[in-house]
């Protein structure tokens, strides 16, 4: 096998991938007839029918309780959105505390702020890499009222144990769903098992509007309180005549008829979006078998995994690389693999917020690995996994196809037989 690229060789993929496009005639056209309609969107800030949203709006939501199960759904213009009118929903406001993994999109732990509350970051599962739910546990204090496990890269988070364990205590349990939507967890529906499910239609899910999202809940006062938050709320209780849910600040966080135009046709096909980046996975999964220094991305148990990305755990000590070299080899083979996220209580945004057991805020964090008294920022395995061990590859995802699987296993077999010239050029770079 020839020499890798990085090294002079040649790259076994010198294309670029094509871009996701669930997109599709029915779609296509759905969106015509809004636009050929002029009714972009069918929301008024009045406490009528309208308030709740146009004719497609409605449709989408319909749609989205029927395929997940929910008996409400509520849509929103993004997933961050809905993280947001979540916690509204839940009454979370000044002093109190959300539990969050660092391991996800900032949005999760940033919605927390946006309510003026304090991100409570809680370490993640080493194989797993949601939510630990025996963490969580030790974490629940008398200012705690939600926790948000994320259902990361394609599957759920433990559910069962977390909606136990926020039962218990009288907390909100709210699904951070956006990179898990058709996954199962105990033949359940991911975004369902929460008192609230978050979902994402932004352009890189797997179901896309370019921007979107929705929100799930079986809660018909949570259900009101949503639609409150999404559509200027305040201003509709006097034509409802009731000062309920008085405390809420309403925001322009309504979807589009053209955006839920979109949706629609995809959400009908949701399984056959799902099932090409299942068969993908399983043959990554089997080629990936070859290399001892790769853990394959692991399935929960009695759960099912639709793979939004594909994660790999890297044994350094395997192949004597670093990570920043193996990637930078397979970046040079031509194919797609990357670190994921910066832990979020490593970020200057959320360690200056962080609050002594007194309330007040603590000193800045100072550098990786500091405790902050009064708080858990000390998150070993996320830390381990974001720096040194976890990377993530995108190849599973449609349009791609088996040429793409094998283009990146044969990759990486180049990096792990040569070896020892990329130990040597690492140690003179």
């Amino acid at each position: 096998m020839s020499k890798p690229a990085l090294l002079g060789g040649t790259p076994v993929r010198t294309r670029p991938y094509p871009p996701y496009n669930p997109v599709d005639a029915q779609a296509r056209a759905r969106a015509n007839q809004v636009l050929e309609s002029g009714l972009l969107s069918g929301f008024l800030g009045r406490g009528n029918e309208q308030f709740f949203g146009g004719p497609v709006v409605r449709e989408l939501e319909d749609a989205l309780q029927a395929t997940f199960g929910a008996r409400h759904a509520v849509t929103v213009n993004s997933a961050t959105s809905g993280l947001h009118a979540a916690l509204v929903a839940a009454g979370v406001g000044p002093g109190d505390e959300v539990i969050v993994p660092p391991i996800t999109m900032s949005a999760t732990a940033a919605a927390v702020m946006m309510c003026s509350a304090t991100p409570v970051f809680c370490d993640v599962e080493p194989d797993l890499f949601c939510l630990d739910a025996r963490a969580a546990e030790e974490l629940v204090s008398p200012r705690t009222r939600v926790i948000i496990p994320v259902n990361l890269f394609g599957q759920a988070a433990d559910l069962g144990p977390l909606r136990e364990l926020a039962d218990r205590h009288g907390l909100m349990l709210v699904e951070d769903n956006a990179q898990a939507p058709g996954a199962l967890y105990h033949g359940r529906k991911a975004g369902t098992i929460g008192h609230m499910g978050v979902l994402s239609f932004n352009r890189h899910k797997t179901l896309q509007c370019g921007e979107g999202g929705a929100v799930l809940t079986d809660d018909p006062r949570l259900a009101r309180r949503l639609q409150l938050v999404r559509n200027h709320g305040e201003v509709v209780l006097p034509d409802w005549g009731t000062i309920e849910d008085a405390d809420i600040v309403g925001y322009n966080y309504r979807l589009t008829e053209l955006q839920a135009a979109v949706v629609i046709p995809q959400l009908a096909r949701l399984e056959d979006l799902n099932r090409p980046r299942v068969e993908l996975a399983a043959q990554l999964t089997q080629g990936l078998a070859a290399f001892d220094f790769l853990l394959p991305a692991q399935v929960r148990e009695a759960s099912t995994h639709v793979y939004y990305l594909y994660p790999l755990l890297y044994a350094r000590e395997r192949l004597g690389l670093s990570r920043t070299t193996l990637l930078r080899a397979l970046a040079a083979e031509g194919v797609h693999a990357a670190p994921y996220v910066t832990p979020l209580h490593e970020l200057a945004l959320f360690r200056l917020r962080q609050l002594n057991a007194d309330g007040k805020l603590a000193r800045p964090f100072t550098g990786r690995g500091d405790m902050l008294p009064g708080i858990a920022c000390r998150c070993p395995v996320a830390e381990a996994l974001a720096h040194e061990q976890l990377l993530v590859t995108n190849i599973c995802r449609p349009p791609h196809e088996a040429v793409e699987v094998q283009q990146f296993l044969a990759a990486m077999e180049k990096i792990a037989l040569h070896r020892d010239a990329l130990r040597r050029w690492e140690e003179t770079t």
